[in-house]
C-alpha cells in the first residue's frame, strides 16, 4: 500500500515538472523580439532673424594636392635630408617644405644600373661596326672613282689604237704598208680593247661591292639604332629610381623609411602647395543667386582670433550633393604665410537679402526629397510618443538659405526635432534612438 501511494506521488511530481517546462517554452515564445534601434542625431527647429551677412563654416584644402608614387620596385636605400630644430640632418618627414625637382626618395639604383651599361656597352660596339662598315663603303666608292679613271684612260687608248688600226688596213690594202706594221697595229687595238673590258669588269665588280657595303651599313645602322633604343629604354627606370617632388609645397603624408620594399605604384608621399588655399563650404540651391563668381569674401578661424583672411569666390559646383543636395562653393585664398593649414575649420560671411520676419530654419543636412513628390522636400520630425521616440516624415516648404541652415516656410514649428544624421536609414513612424 505505501509503494502505491509512493508511485503516485512520483507521478504527480513528474507531471507538474512537465508543466512547469511547457509553461516556461511557451512564455519564452510569447516574449516579443526587441528590434535594435537606428541611432540618429537631431537638431532643434529654430528661428532666424536672417540678419545681414550669413556665416558659413568652410574647411581648407591646398591649392593643390599630389600623391607620389614609385614608377620602379624596390628597396628604399635613400630620403631626402633636412636640417631638425637641433641642428641635425634627418629624413624628411611630415610638414617638412619642400622644392619642385628635389629627389624626396630614391630606391636603389644597382639593378637597374647593370641593365643600363650592358645596353650601353651593345650599343657602343654597335656603333663601331657602323664606323668599320662606313669605312668599307667610302673605301670601295674611292675604287669605282679610280676604276673609272682607269677605264676612261683605256676607252681614249682603244680609240685612239682603233684608229691606227683602221689607217694601218688602208695603207695594207694599197700595199703601202708592210705586213708587219700592219700585224703591230692589229696587235695594238686588240690589246687596247682588252684593256678596256677588264677596266669595265673592276668597275663593275666595285659597285657591287660598293652595293653590298652600303646594304651593310643600312643593317648596322639599324642595329646600332635599336641599340640606342634599349639604352634610352633602360635609362627610363633607372631615371626613375629617384622619385622627384613636382611642386614648390609641404609634404603632408610620408608612407615609406628606408628600408621599405616598394613596387610600382606604392605611394610613398602626398604633397600640396599652400601657398594659395581654397575654402569650401556647402549651400543650398535658394542660395546659389548669392554665390557670384568673383565676390570678394572674408574668412576667419577660431585658432587665429581677430585675423580675417580676404578671398575671392572662384568656382561653384554645377551638380549638387545627391545626399544632402546643396551645391559646394569654393573661396580662393592667398596663404603666402602657411598660416591656413589643410583640413583647417574656418567661418566665412556671405552678404544675403534682409529677411522681413524671422523664419523657422533647419540644417541643410535635414533636409531630403519629398517621398511622393519629385520636386519637394521634406524632414523627418521625431516625437515623444508613449515613451517612444517616433520618427514622422513631413512634407516642408523651404525658402531663403541662411548660412549652413534654410528657412522653412511650412511644415515644422520652432522647438520640433528634426533627425540630422541618420535620416538615409529611418522609415516612417518607426522608433528611433536619440543619441548626442
Amino acid at each position: 500500500m505505501k509503494k502505491k501511494r509512493f508511485g503516485i506521488v512520483a507521478m504527480c511530481a513528474v507531471l507538474l515538472l512537465a508543466i512547469v517546462i511547457v509553461a516556461g517554452v511557451l512564455r519564452s515564445k510569447s516574449k516579443p523580439v526587441e528590434r535594435v534601434l537606428v541611432p540618429v542625431k537631431v537638431a532643434a527647429v529654430e528661428l532666424n532673424s536672417a540678419e545681414r551677412g550669413e556665416r558659413y563654416s568652410a574647411t581648407i584644402i591646398p591649392r593643390t594636392e599630389v600623391e607620389l608614387a614609385f614608377k620602379v620596385g624596390g628597396y628604399v636605400d635613400a630620403l631626402q635630408q633636412v636640417r631638425g630644430i637641433d641642428g641635425k640632418m634627418r629624413d624628411v618627414q611630415e610638414g617638412d617644405r619642400i622644392s619642385v625637382g628635389a629627389v624626396l626618395a630614391r630606391v636603389r639604383q644597382s639593378d637597374y644600373q647593370v641593365k643600363f651599361k650592358e645596353a650601353e656597352s651593345q650599343a657602343s660596339e654597335a656603333q663601331s661596326s657602323v664606323t668599320v662598315s662606313k669605312a668599307q663603303y667610302q673605301e670601295a666608292l674611292s675604287g669605282i672613282s679610280s676604276s673609272k679613271a682607269q677605264l676612261s684612260e683605256a676607252e681614249a687608248a682603244l680609240e685612239k689604237a682603233r684608229l691606227d688600226f683602221e689607217r694601218a688596213q688602208n695603207l695594207f690594202a694599197s700595199h703601202s704598208m708592210t705586213k708587219a706594221n700592219y700585224d703591230g697595229a692589229k696587235s695594238q687595238f686588240e690589246m687596247a680593247s682588252a684593256k678596256v673590258e677588264a677596266a669595265r669588269s673592276q668597275v663593275r665588280m666595285l659597285e657591287a661591292k660598293a652595293d653590298s657595303a652600303k646594304s651593310q651599313v643600312d643593317v648596322i645602322q639599324a642595329k646600332s639604332t635599336g641599340a640606342q633604343a634599349v639604352v634610352q629604354e633602360t635609362a627610363i627606370p633607372l631615371h626613375d629610381t629617384a622619385l622627384k617632388a613636382p611642386l614648390n609645397g609641404v609634404v603632408l603624408e610620408k608612407s615609406i623609411e628606408k628600408g621599405t620594399l616598394v613596387s610600382s605604384g606604392t605611394k610613398a608621399f602626398v604633397v600640396a602647395d599652400t601657398s594659395t588655399v581654397k575654402a569650401v563650404f556647402a549651400v543650398a540651391d535658394v542660395a546659389l543667386p548669392e554665390m557670384k563668381l568673383g565676390s570678394v569674401l572674408s574668412v576667419e578661424s577660431e585658432t587665429m582670433p581677430g585675423t580675417e583672411f580676404s578671398g575671392h569666390i572662384t568656382a561653384v559646383f554645377p551638380a549638387a550633393d545627391p545626399k544632402n543636395r546643396s551645391f559646394d562653393v569654393e573661396v580662393t585664398i592667398p596663404n603666402s604665410e602657411y598660416r591656413l593649414r589643410p583640413n583647417m575649420i574656418v567661418s566665412l560671411r556671405v552678404n544675403t537679402r534682409q529677411a522681413a520676419s524671422p523664419q523657422s530654419v533647419v540644417p541643410l543636412n535635414a533636409v531630403l526629397k519629398a517621398k511622393d513628390n519629385a520636386t519637394g522636400y521634406a524632414v523627418f520630425v521625431v516625437s515623444d510618443e508613449g515613451g517612444r521616440q517616433i520618427a514622422r516624415l513631413r512634407d516642408v516648404k523651404l525658402g531663403e538659405a541662411f548660412g549652413n541652415t534654410v528657412a522653412v516656410t511650412a511644415g515644422v514649428k520652432s522647438g520640433e526635432l528634426v533627425i540630422t544624421t541618420g535620416s538615409t536609414m529611418v522609415l516612417d513612424g518607426v522608433q528611433v534612438k536619440v543619441i548626442p
